[in-house]
């Protein structure tokens, strides 16, 4: 039960960092990825809290049958 809960919040973080990552109408991103780093960086985040996240669900689910 607890990966289950562990892999949700996980997931539900990379939903949330996607939507706050998202450029406004003019295009323009929001200031914590006006930087070059941030932007080389953010994707990669993204995806290792979306990946870990279905990894710890897929456990939690494997381990509610046991």
């Amino acid at each position: 039960m607890n990966h289950l809960v562990v892999g949700v919040v996980l997931v539900l973080l990379a939903v949330g960092l996607v939507v706050i990552g998202r450029p406004n109408k003019a295009g323009q991103h929001p200031r914590f990825l006006q930087f070059e780093a941030s932007l080389a960086l953010f994707p990669p985040v993204i995806l290792v809290f979306g990946a870990l996240g279905m990894a710890a669900i897929v456990s939690g689910l494997l381990g509610i049958s046991q």
